[in-house]
């Protein structure tokens, strides 16, 4: 599948963002912590078990894999829209908007800690209305989705 550059700068943005050890490969925590971070829910041995299907003596991804999988059955707009906009709580801890802390406190719970000044620069990043938190419309936006 051909994906536009756009599509492939955000799929290595978010692959960067979840190999922790920075080894260019995504071990199945890291994946597992991705694929929670985008509301699919499977245990560490499952996904350990769709990346061996896919390189059975490496039982890592690299990039590549990592983009195939990202695009396997993929649902339709509507349902991807909805999927993103269902994951906002996970990162606002439950409230109408995402704070630095509530992002690093979700991230954390993820298994990709971050720091506090880390987190206030991702929120900074996607605050698109200025007003220092991200709502859900600026969650949307950041994530091409419709609000």
């Amino acid at each position: 599948m051909a994906l536009a550059a756009s599509q492939e700068a955000e799929l290595r943005e978010a692959f960067d963002a979840f190999d922790g050890d920075g080894d260019g490969l995504l071990q199945a925590d890291e994946m597992t912590a991705m694929l929670r971070c985008c509301g699919v829910s499977m245990s560490e041995p499952e996904v350990l078990d769709m990346m061996t299907e896919m390189r059975p003596s490496v039982r890592q991804l690299a990039f590549d894999d990592f983009v195939h999988v990202m695009c396997l059955k993929l649902p339709g707009s509507d349902t991807i829209d909805s999927e993103v906009k269902s994951t906002f709580p996970t990162f606002s801890g439950g409230k109408t908007v995402i704070t630095a802390t509530s992002l690093s406190e979700a991230l954390r719970a993820l298994g990709m800690p971050v720091s506090l000044v880390m987190s206030d620069e991702m929120v900074r990043e996607a605050d698109l209305d200025g007003d220092g938190v991200v709502n859900i419309s600026d969650f949307c936006a950041m994530n091409n989705v419709s609000v």
